[in-house]
């Protein structure tokens, strides 16, 4: 479930991916910010009080489920506390998923226009400090899937690793993070086999095959 707006993403819709096999427990929903002004200035729909309940009611309602969103730093007009607060969002909420883009000026557009526009510099260091915060949050995760059993989508070996490479529920093509293994000779792109987790390689996974589906 990609590009889910936080407001549209409703009860009914909670419990249709809760219910539903054949829906992945991933879903992504592209908060940009955590503070109220900052939302209302990206004219943002909803506020900090719903994006908490929302996440809140994903977590309990969807057992495992992997949120992923998306920051901006940086906006016209960002104060010093309003990105304190973006931090201690990103802190608390644990995504197991994040990325996190600086602002970037557009001509012809209503944030382009705004006055009060941050320092590109600046814009970049706080992007960068989000992404820190995340890179602490994501290699915890990665520890704590140790000793797990993920079902895995092979995509081919990969030379470089010198092992096969795939993707678990956890990870959207091109997007997320990878699991390499070791597995049975001429495993062809395409299947899918059980993968127990034995360690990890920054944000991605590796483990070892451990039986054929």
């Amino acid at each position: 479930m990609l590009y889910c707006s936080p407001d549209r993403t409703t009860d009914e819709l909670i419990d249709v991916i809760a219910s539903e096999p054949k829906i992945v427990k991933y879903i992504d929903l592209p908060l940009q910010h955590s503070c109220d002004a900052v939302l209302k200035r990206m004219l943002r729909r909803g506020n900090s009080t719903l994006i908490a309940g929302l996440l809140k009611r994903l977590r309990e309602r969807i057992p495992g489920v992997i949120i992923r969103t998306t920051m901006i730093a940086g906006l016209p007009g960002e104060t010093e506390e309003e990105f304190e607060h973006l931090c201690n969002f990103v802190r608390d909420q644990a995504f197991e998923r994040l990325g996190c883009f600086a602002y970037s000026q557009e001509d012809e557009t209503p944030a382009g226009r705004m006055p009060d526009q941050v320092e590109e510099s600046l814009r970049r260091r706080r992007a960068d400090t989000i992404m820190e915060i995340q890179m602490g949050i994501a290699a915890d995760i990665a520890r704590a899937s140790e000793g797990r059993t993920l079902e895995v989508l092979c995509e081919g070996y990969d030379a470089e690793m010198q092992c096969y490479a795939g993707r678990s529920y956890m990870d959207t093509p091109n997007i997320d993070t990878k699991v390499y293994f070791t597995g049975e000779k001429n495993l062809e792109p395409g299947r899918f086999v059980m993968v127990e987790i034995t360690g990890a390689d920054g944000y991605d996974l590796t483990g070892e095959q451990v039986n054929r589906l």
